[in-house]
């Protein structure tokens, strides 16, 4: 199979078997620690700014922040490899990492530099299809009211939208990041957030063009992520406190920003 779950990876893993850890480096955003403790052979791949909490243990670190994605770096590594006959990376293969190269880069916008072109080309000469890879992206219509009502109820400050929603859906996940992104789409905008709610974890999705670091912003409330695109997750806390607590860590950063001026 292609997909396990962390139980069965558990389970069958030994001290032989080689961890790749991708699109992260902090001991704390792994999927499963149980697994990561359990392994001795550990590799990883991420291009997110280095945190504090770094896995230390690992025989290859392969860690490039300019880089627009973690796909973008997976796809430079298979450019290395030499496939014959049938033995070659499948079409969905492909796709699942121009898909990744896409999101990170907001369709080639952000962070999109010749390297990410050329990684974006050569999966394309392996069949990746860009209009099978935008179906990806593609919501339901339900999706689409719950995003525009989110969008509907955010508030400027600073050059930044905030909205707060406390619609609960199985989506929530993929729509409040993608009303993150629709609200950089307003005129005079250089970050937006959107807060919501997860059983009795308070989120906070975050996105901007690179003029106000996101991540910085994220990391001051235990998030991370990365300049453009990032997220923290707080607990025992109400949305009115969440919403103080990020327009604080937005009024810092740009303090710190007028500062640096």
């Amino acid at each position: 199979p292609l997909f396990i779950t962390p139980a069965e990876a558990i389970n069958s893993a030994d001290e032989n078997d080689l961890l790749i850890i991708v699109d992260t480096h902090n001991e704390n955003c792994i999927e499963n620690s149980e697994l990561y403790n359990k392994m001795r052979q550990i590799i990883v791949i991420d291009h997110h700014r280095k945190a504090v909490n770094f896995i230390k243990n690992a025989v290859i670190f392969h860690h490039e922040p300019y880089a627009s994605s973690a796909s973008e770096m997976v796809t430079e590594i298979i450019q290395y490899l030499r496939f014959s006959g049938d033995d070659k990376l499948p079409v969905y293969h492909a796709e699942a990492l121009l898909s990744g190269i896409m999101l990170d880069t907001k369709s080639f916008v952000m962070k999109t530099g010749v390297r990410t072109f050329e990684a974006a080309a050569f999966l394309k000469k392996l069949g990746a299809d860009t209009v099978s890879v935008k179906l990806l992206f593609s919501n339901s219509f339900e999706s689409y009211k719950r995003r525009t009502e989110i969008v509907s109820t955010a508030k400027i400050h600073n050059n930044c939208a905030i909205a707060i929603t406390d619609l609960q859906s199985d989506d929530m996940r993929i729509v409040a990041p993608q009303a993150a992104d629709e609200m950089l789409g307003i005129t005079g905008i250089d970050a937006s957030f959107v807060i919501y709610r997860t059983d009795s974890t308070i989120n906070i999705s975050a996105r901007s063009f690179g003029v106000i670091n996101v991540q910085i912003i994220m990391e001051m409330l235990n998030g991370g992520g990365h300049q453009t695109m990032a997220a923290t997750q707080l607990r025992d806390i109400t949305m009115e406190e969440a919403y103080e607590a990020l327009l604080n860590a937005i009024n810092q950063r740009l303090n710190e920003i007028h500062k640096e001026e």
